[in-house]
């Protein structure tokens, strides 16, 4: 296959820093296989066959994904033991029910009323974790509401069909921390009550697994004694939002979305890209007291550089970014030169994006 030069792009890429990716991938695998933890990686933020393969080398043979959908892609390589990380879809029952036959696919399950449902309609085995949610308030059953839990397994003790796995919890709270210290007490206080709620779990007969996972508090935190099972997936590829939280350098941000220069307006800094938020999404972050949506970097033959100092994706609009900066950038560049962002969110960006291009190389395979 013909390389992709980078000088030949013409409209929004995502590029992806393949030594920068498989070092992140190494960074975290190593920390918890010295823990002695199952590790099992989200795969949301990439959706990628050959990124995981990259896992697959080293060892990774279980995986977390985000929807059914995600799950087929991922059985059509190797991988054969599933779980779907995300509220049981009552409408994708019978596909779940199939796959589940085909590989060892695991189901999260959120509320009462989807459990009592399953409990009636399943006729087949099935793996189960109960989702907890921990003072986050998206989904899960409330850690504070062990009535509700006890209820939950007296169900899944009368069923047949319905095998508990484990538990499930996400600590969405480190994502709005502001420093590692801060993710290191908001991560004790998190595991304290899981651990309380597994020890009441024990109580009533239950040794399940304890799964948990986010990017900030594995790539910071080191005491995750108790934990069965880790999570995150994020760490991939990193962004300006765990540059923030203090759980990366902007040098492991593995991912920066090439925009061409369609207008420059000198008279107040300001440039406009062709790159917005239907290729980024509309995610900010205050950043030194400042509002921004990604980070400028400068384009190179197979690399990019640190970010521009005073310089930043000030809005965004469906196709437009605006970048704010100085007049030192602006006098380096025209309009038809490509720069880079450093997403905030590279979940959202490579969802966006669909693929991958590794620089004056090859297209890399996303969902």
């Amino acid at each position: 296959m013909d390389s992709i030069f980078v000088k030949d792009i013409s409209q929004p890429t995502l590029l992806l820093d393949e030594n920068k990716c498989r070092s992140n991938i190494e960074k975290i695998y190593s920390k918890v296989k010295s823990w002695g933890i199952e590790f099992r990686p989200h795969f949301k933020t990439h959706q990628s066959k050959t990124i995981g393969k990259w896992f697959w080398d080293l060892g990774v043979r279980k995986i977390a994904v985000s929807s059914l959908k995600m799950a087929n892609y991922f059985m059509q390589s190797s991988w054969r033991d599933i779980l779907i990380a995300f509220p049981l879809n009552l409408r994708e029952l019978d596909e779940i029910l199939l796959s589940a036959q085909q590989i060892n696919l695991k189901v999260t399950i959120s509320d009462i009323f989807t459990l009592e449902f399953l409990s009636r309609l399943i006729n087949l085995p099935l793996d189960v974790y109960l989702e907890i949610d921990v003072d986050f308030y998206r989904s899960g059953f409330d850690i504070n509401n062990h009535l509700l839990i006890e209820k939950a397994i007296k169900i899944i003790e009368k069923s047949k069909f319905i095998n508990l796995v484990g538990i499930l919890a996400h600590n969405g709270n480190t994502y709005f921390c502001k420093s590692s210290k801060e993710v290191i007490n908001e991560n004790k206080k998190f595991l304290s009550k899981l651990f309380d709620l597994k020890n009441f779990l024990i109580s009533l007969g239950h040794n399940v697994i304890l799964s948990v996972g986010d990017t900030p508090s594995v790539s910071i935190c080191d005491d995750f004694v108790g934990v069965d099972e880790l999570r995150p997936g994020n760490f991939v590829f990193y962004d300006v939002k765990q540059f923030s939280i203090g759980s990366c350098e902007t040098d492991n941000i593995a991912i920066c979305l090439v925009v061409p220069i369609v207008a420059i307006y000198e008279q107040r800094n300001e440039i406009v890209c062709y790159g917005g938020a239907v290729h980024l999404s509309k995610d900010s972050l205050i950043l030194d007291g400042i509002e921004i949506f990604g980070l400028v970097v400068e384009i190179y033959d197979s690399e990019w550089s640190e970010p521009v100092e005073d310089t930043y994706v000030k809005a965004i609009y469906q196709e437009h970014s605006i970048i704010k900066t100085t007049k030192e950038f602006i006098r380096k560049h025209k309009v038809g030169d490509l720069i880079g962002i450093l997403p905030i969110h590279s979940c959202l960006t490579a969802e966006a994006m669909k693929k991958y291009l590794i620089p004056n190389s090859v297209w890399v395979d996303h969902l």
